[in-house]
């Protein structure tokens, strides 16, 4: 949403390998939950929404879908 799908994220997959040890590093991003989310390019494909937002939509997809649509949500 902040490149305004500039940037695109990828789908996670992971392959293992039994005769080499794999090493993960995580790298999270979040921030307050009143943090404003939108882009600074126009026109905007996202609609502006905050952190919170963001984290409670994800939270009831889950629930009710059994997975996260994501941006989508929010265009």
């Amino acid at each position: 949403a902040w490149s305004n799908d500039a940037y695109k994220s990828v789908e996670h997959r992971v392959m293992t390998n039994r005769k080499v040890e794999r090493f993960s590093v995580a790298f999270f991003l979040c921030p307050s939950y009143d943090t404003i989310i939108e882009t600074c390019r126009r026109p905007a494909i996202y609609r502006k929404f905050t952190f919170e937002e963001f984290r409670q939509q994800v939270q009831e997809d889950v629930r009710s879908m059994g997975h996260k649509i994501g941006l989508p949500r929010f265009l």
